[in-house]
């Protein structure tokens, strides 16, 4: 049996939107090769909506009656593109003298919960990868779905699952790296489109990435972090084109007592008060990405929050918490410095002081770990961010 390590890389739909970005993720696979690594790969779908076979095209098919869409029909198509993308890129490999296969999720043996839409994975069976890796091919997985095991049905893990999926399928098969190819060059201290002088982080632990992920770095889905992290799965962030070497996400000392600024925009908030929603529910609202919740620090209150499009699911959450709801005018945002507790509990203070000089009205805020989070009017969201990044990390 083949002991060389093994690597899986994951491509995104930008890495995979054309024939030309195509074969530069042969490369990728084809130097990765060479050093010795057995390879897997997961794709997403190609390009986005437009593009003919992106997961928005699809579903803008489905949707254009505007009728109810029917979950089950609706991740049977969103899973389409996903399957195209692991087709071509499958067979551009063979063409370029690689031995490759196309598999689905299900064929690759991810196995889903029932939960349409956003499906968690509960089992893996790796073996059929197993077979084509030990026969030197490379297997290309379909990202984002599985099926579930007592059906057939074909589940999707909602948006960013195919981070998801190229995590799990590198914890499942041991692998000594997971390689997610994105358009930018790793996990960067401030989104570039906000801060362009912004740099990138060498290295960051899973806790603070998933602090990062969850409050708004789009680079990397939060459940594909807690995966890699609770399976201990060192994940490396890169650019497909380029060979920079990205940013690695492990279990290491994190490179700055602040690490960097994400921020989560534009929200529709709502103060739940002293109120509390059960566990449980709480950690399924948030599973979902329906509802994010913090504790203001200086009232105690529980403050709520949704996208715009998902204000009916805070009208539940609140009715579900019993709480005398309110409701600031307009939309929020959440702008978010991760880094040290120890540096943080020092920096909160300034942080909100240099806000207030700013002339930002911070409407609560959360210190909790490795995080302090300010609810701030979205119209100044990247005005605080800009004045938090010059003077906390970028000064």
């Amino acid at each position: 049996m083949n002991q060389a390590p093994i690597l899986v890389q994951k491509f995104g739909g930008t890495s995979v939107s054309t024939a030309e970005r195509r074969l530069q993720a042969v490369e990728h696979v084809r130097r990765a090769r060479a050093e010795g690594y057995r390879v897997a790969v997961v794709v997403s779908a190609m390009g986005r909506r437009g593009d003919p076979y992106a997961t928005d095209t699809l579903l803008d098919l489905l949707r254009s009656d505007g009728l109810p869409v029917d979950g089950r029909d609706y991740d049977l198509i969103f899973g389409c593109g996903e399957i195209v993308s692991a087709v071509m890129m499958a067979h551009l490999l063979k063409r370029e003298g690689i031995p490759a296969a196309g598999l689905t999720g299900g064929q690759a043996g991810i196995y889903t919960d029932g939960n349409f839409c956003e499906a968690e994975i509960v089992e893996m069976d790796p073996a059929r990868i197993h077979h084509y890796l030990d026969e030197g091919a490379v297997p290309v997985i379909a990202g984002c779905q599985g099926i579930v095991p007592h059906t057939g049905d074909v589940t999707t893990l909602g948006r960013g699952g195919s981070d998801t999926s190229s995590v799990a399928v590198g914890v499942a098969l041991g692998a000594a790296l997971v390689e997610i190819y994105t358009d930018v060059e790793g996990v960067a201290r401030v989104d570039p489109r906000t801060v362009p002088q912004a740099g990138f982080l060498k290295t960051i632990s899973y806790e603070r990435m998933l602090d990062m992920a969850r409050y708004g770095a789009g680079v990397v889905h939060p459940r594909a972090v807690r995966t890699a992290r609770n399976g201990q799965v060192p994940v490396a962030v890169r650019c497909t084109f380029s060979m920079a070497p990205g940013t690695t996400i492990a279990q290491v000392p994190d490179e700055h007592p602040l690490l960097g600024l994400a921020l989560l925009g534009p929200l529709r908030t709502v103060v739940l008060g002293r109120a509390r929603p059960e566990a449980r529910a709480r950690e399924e609202w948030e599973r979902c990405r329906l509802v994010m919740t913090l504790e203001d620090a200086e009232s105690g209150a529980l403050v709520a929050c949704a996208s715009p499009d998902r204000v009916a699911h805070l009208r539940i959450a609140a009715r579900e918490c019993g709480a005398e709801d309110s409701w600031p005018e307009g939309e929020q945002a959440w702008v978010s410095l991760v880094g040290s507790e120890e540096a943080l509990h020092g920096q909160c203070g300034r942080a909100l002081d240099l806000l207030a000089g700013a002339g930002v009205s911070v409407l609560y805020y959360e210190l909790a770990g490795g995080r302090a989070t300010f609810v701030v009017s979205a119209d100044r969201a990247k005005e605080a961010v800009r004045s938090l990044y010059q003077t906390l990390i970028g000064g």
